[in-house]
């Protein structure tokens, strides 16, 4: 598994979200800001690259990639806006201290992290400058949907029940798990899309940190309205998937993995022996486990009354 910081920095490089060289048109207006045309195509192109060349995305398949390039980078500028007007934006400070505990947590300088970054293509202001954001977006999100989850007593007790109440001893594995199903007859190109796709999903994943959420989205499996929860025995997992999960460390992630169902991703969450679990050794988690599961639903209804309130116009006629 890449250390930290290393797997930020390539997120950060490929993700599209780096400045773009060349402002050659502008794409939308937000607020009174711009979205360049360049870096609609640096995010689309960060997708396509991950496509193996022999099955090229079809048009409409990268007109969707494109919608939702542009819908990212519109949702970022309003985020930041709102983040701005609030007073709650990253400050010098905060990106300091983010760093420096990336440095500490692989143990090595800080200045290591930073020539890093430069290998990246990100000078240090633009490194700073794009994890300024993720600590912005992580902030709004915690408070924009302040006060609007509630998680009862009785829904932690009845969590508990459900989890733990009347299980049989022996060690459980807990995951998040996202399908991308394929059908067992389908052509090669379709399985390869359907990779490709699971892992711009990895990728999304490790770096927003809201497995759930894209497994509520877009996984094809049972537990998708759960954020993908499983829990299963060590004994009962195919090969497959132990040996790639088994080796994680909580809220590591999976690269994709391939079985007769699909595409798949495993988020680790923990082991527990379920019988020897007492309701107060376990209510505080629970109850961050139901706040994690209500928590981006809330704050999509909250980004959506933000859009509907500010002045946003895509302007670029491709686009529209």
């Amino acid at each position: 598994m890449r250390d930290k910081f290393y797997l930020l920095l390539l997120l950060l490089a490929a993700s599209g979200i780096a400045r773009a060289e060349v402002a050659d048109g502008v794409a939308a207006i937000v607020g009174d800001e711009v979205v360049l045309l360049s870096e609609v195509r640096t995010a689309m192109q960060s997708v396509a690259a991950r496509v193996p060349k022999d099955h090229p995305l079809t048009p409409q398949e990268m007109k969707q990639v494109r919608d939702n390039a542009l819908k990212s980078l519109i949702d970022d500028r309003l985020i930041l806006q709102v983040a701005k007007f609030q007073g709650v934006a990253a400050s010098e400070e905060e990106i300091d201290a983010a760093v420096s505990g990336i440095a500490e947590e692989e143990g090595i300088a800080v200045d290591t992290i930073y020539a890093a970054a430069a290998e990246q293509g990100l000078p240090r202001a633009a490194y700073r400058e794009q994890l300024g954001k993720q600590i912005t977006r992580m902030k709004m999100i915690s408070g924009s949907v302040q006060g609007r989850v509630r998680v009862s007593d009785e829904e932690v007790r009845q969590l508990y029940d459900e989890r733990y109440g009347q299980a049989k001893p022996g060690e459980r594995i807990r995951v998040l798990h996202i399908l991308i199903a394929v059908p067992s007859d389908a052509p090669p190109d379709a399985r390869e899309k359907a990779r490709a796709f699971a892992a711009q999903l990895r990728d999304q994943a490790r770096q927003n940190g809201d497995f759930g959420g894209l497994a509520r989205k877009y996984s094809g499996a049972p537990t998708a309205p759960q954020g993908g929860l499983t829990v299963f025995r060590e004994e009962d997992a195919p090969d497959l998937i132990k040996n790639a999960v088994f080796g994680l460390k909580p809220g590591e992630i999976t690269d994709v993995i391939e079985n007769a169902h699909g595409e798949n991703l495993f988020q680790f969450l923990d082991r527990f022996d379920p019988s020897t679990v007492s309701f107060e050794q376990v209510a505080d988690k629970l109850r961050g486990e139901l706040i994690e599961r209500r928590t981006m639903p809330e704050f999509e209804k909250w980004l959506a009354d933000v859009r509907k309130n500010r002045y946003v116009e895509i302007v670029a006629p491709e686009l529209q």
